[in-house]
């Protein structure tokens, strides 16, 4: 009996280290072929990367090759909390040139998974953020906003290109912020729901707005969504999602085996 355990057990940890393996390498050649196609995001990621928080290089390789194909003049951003998406678009507007600028919407009262874990109702972070934009030299391309989406949404009329929404991540918070802020989006511009996959409210939320119409969901690359205003993406993100095929395919493999291990 102990060697049938035994045998299971390690059939789990063989499955698993597969997994985890073919995740792990795929994400990795992902990345190198979008890096290889415009060297100029090496120098946005060493700036970045410096900074705490939870922006990974696949997403910011995935977004700079957006942001540069549609080179905006504005970016809102919901959610900075310490500043690491921030700065990274700070920077890549530097690096695309041009007179682009970051509008950073956050009360700074701290982010969900903070504010649970240590049972408090608020955890300050302007301060670090402010620190951090003026490490990283992206102060004078960055306009933050202490207060939340909603009440910023409600005086704002100035055009913007692409939104990117990492708010609270509770079902009501992400509807609001579709509702109130993609109205307002170019028309032909793009925005990205980060962690879209992680949180089932998030993701519910994101499927809502684009059933009733608000928006429309063109699909997910690594945990994040993109979505529009127009029914087909623009050819930088269609060029993305076509790119994120194999992780698709890979997420398959992945429940094919997950089910395996659980007869």
């Amino acid at each position: 009996m102990n060697l049938v355990e035994n045998g299971l057990r390690a059939l789990k940890r063989l499955q698993l280290t597969c997994r985890e393996s073919l995740g792990y390498g795929l994400k990795i050649w992902t990345t190198s072929k979008l890096r290889d196609r415009d060297p100029r995001f090496d120098d946005t990621w060493d700036v970045t990367s410096s900074i705490p928080g939870w922006f990974n290089e696949i997403n910011a390789v995935a977004l700079f090759q957006v942001v540069a194909a549609l080179n905006p003049t504005r970016v809102v951003e919901i959610g900075s909390y310490m500043g690491r998406s921030t700065v990274f678009f700070g920077a890549t507007l530097q690096t695309l040139g041009g007179g682009g600028r970051v509008t950073a919407i956050d009360p700074h009262t701290g982010d969900r998974q903070h504010r649970e874990g240590f049972a408090m109702s608020e955890v300050p972070s302007f301060d670090m953020f402010m620190t951090h934009i003026r490490l990283a030299g992206v102060e004078d391309r960055i306009d933050p906003i202490v207060a939340t989406s909603s009440e910023v949404a409600k005086g704002w009329s100035e055009p913007f290109q692409f939104l990117f929404v990492d708010g609270w991540h509770g079902y009501d918070a992400v509807l609001a912020d579709g509702r109130e802020w993609i109205p307002g989006l170019d028309e032909g511009g793009v925005a990205v729901f980060d962690d879209a996959l992680q949180y089932d409210e998030v993701r519910r939320a994101i499927a809502e707005l684009d059933r009733e119409g608000t928006m429309n969901l063109w699909g997910h690359f690594y945990g994040q969504a993109f979505a529009g205003r127009t029914p087909a993406p623009p050819p930088c993100v269609q060029h993305l999602l076509d790119s994120g095929r194999l992780e698709r395919l890979a997420r398959k493999v992945e429940r094919r085996i997950s089910r395996s291990g659980g007869q």
